[in-house]
């Protein structure tokens, strides 16, 4: 027996164009997954990048919040007493806020270095909280000029008087003695014996 003859299909055009249009649509699906997986990818590193820097912008911020307290504390200072003030005296205030933020960040580091960018943060809200509050006074406030005029020595003055009686109290109670190197020149121009009568 003869085999049958197969069957030939016939594809138009139309059949063509509809594969085509579907494996397209397949390359499309996969593009589009792959797209979406790098774009989660991209996403979870930067992130990632935020999460980590986060501790070091903090510090950042700390140093750059300290350096534009003691900016704004030194131009409150110059302000308020520049019109009736000399340049010396004016350039003494000026240094003792920097000095001021000196010694926070000093007492700082000796008492807990680590806590020291919290400690500059802190001081750094502190002294910019007392120039916003300076020049708010400043402005309005009727007796301002009065309250300045006598601010700066009324805190030398309550400065001098603790450190007095800290320190008296200190050699009373034994814990500090008063270095005799240091007045010898006394002793040779006075003939005495310059120290307290707990020393001798």
């Amino acid at each position: 027996m003869r085999p049958f003859p197969r069957r030939v299909e016939l594809r138009t055009p139309l059949d063509n164009m509809e594969n085509t249009a579907s494996r397209l649509q397949k390359k499309i699906a996969e593009l589009a997954k792959t797209l979406v997986a790098f774009i989660k990818v991209l996403v979870l590193g930067i992130v990632a990048a935020i999460l980590y820097a986060i501790p070091w912008l903090l510090r950042a911020a700390a140093v750059v919040g300290w350096l534009v307290a003691g900016y704004a504390g030194i131009t409150t200072v110059k302000a308020i007493y520049a019109p009736y003030s000399p340049t010396f005296p004016l350039l003494a205030l000026q240094f003792a806020i920097i000095v001021t933020m000196v010694a926070w960040t000093g007492a700082t580091l000796l008492l807990n270095p680590k806590n020291i960018w919290g400690g500059l943060a802190a001081g750094g809200l502190v002294l910019g909280g007392f120039s916003i509050l300076a020049n708010w006074l400043a402005s309005r406030w009727q007796y301002a000029d009065l309250f300045f005029r006598i601010l700066p020595p009324a805190l030398f003055s309550v400065l001098l008087i603790f450190e007095t009686v800290r320190l008296r109290s200190m050699r009373q109670n034994g814990k500090a003695t008063m270095s005799v190197p240091a007045f010898m020149w006394l002793r040779k121009s006075k003939g005495g014996d310059v120290r307290s009568p707990g020393e001798k």
